[in-house]
């Protein structure tokens, strides 16, 4: 492996707090059967703060979904919605339609905000912190983010993104992880080679996948972890897998 030359970030379950997070809470809240909320937004697919919310709070089904890698539904609307494919006008529509087969009887329009307002999303200071010293010391950074067009301005105005020399948000770029092209890509915009950088993200499946690229990785399980094993990697060069 290459020294490294540039730390990579994920936003959510990284520098943020993972997403989707209250979920649960969600459910039982409105009378909705435990699990069927993830299913009916994501597919068989959901992303991985949303799987560990639903197993903390006794979803058993939960630990049979696959990692948020890609491999569940073909293409469901999550996963368009994600790479700028479908707006989030349609994809709150559809989710109306096909809600009574999921929930037992439909939503209305207005769920989906009602929705979003009620999940706490806060952020890991001290990681952000870190990305500030990173380019302090001679690194280069990046914020790479599967994501929705219509939740830019938002979650970018959660942390100083000028902070990081290079921003890729799927919608804005047609890819999302775990695409291998999109780790390639965050690497060109750096202007380093897969083997001199090293990614973060909450996601097993995406950092295998960043691995794939020729990249490092680093799973992570919170911002004390994340501080630990990237100081290491940096100091030592080496990878710690498993």
């Amino acid at each position: 492996m290459s020294a490294i030359e540039a730390v990579i970030f994920d936003y959510g379950g990284v520098l943020s707090t993972p997403p989707f997070v209250g979920i649960s809470e969600f459910e039982r809240d409105h009378g909705y059967p435990r699990g069927s909320l993830l299913r009916l937004i994501f597919g068989s697919a959901p992303p991985t703060g949303a799987q560990r919310d639903a197993m903390a709070n006794g979803d058993t089904t939960a630990a049979a979904w696959a990692a948020y890698d890609g491999d569940g539904d073909a293409a469901p609307d999550w996963h368009l919605l994600e790479t700028g494919r479908m707006t989030l006008a349609d994809f709150s529509q559809r989710l109306v339609a096909r809600s009574e087969a999921h929930l037992g009887s439909p939503i209305d329009a207005g769920f989906y905000p009602r929705f979003l307002e009620s999940l706490r999303v806060g952020v890991y200071w001290p990681v952000v912190h870190r990305a500030r010293s990173l380019r302090a010391e001679g690194y280069r950074t990046a914020i790479l983010t599967n994501n929705v067009a219509e939740w830019a301005e938002v979650w970018k105005s959660s942390i100083p993104v000028d902070l990081f020399d290079v921003v890729i948000d799927s919608s804005a770029v047609g890819l999302r992880k775990p695409d291998e092209a999109i780790f390639r890509l965050t690497c060109e915009g750096l202007g380093v080679t897969p083997g001199a950088a090293v990614f973060l993200d909450d996601s097993p499946g995406h950092v295998a996948a960043a691995r794939r690229a020729g990249l490092a990785g680093i799973v992570v399980t919170g911002p004390d972890q994340a501080l630990a094993d990237l100081d290491a990697l940096l100091e030592t060069g080496v990878e710690q897998r498993g």
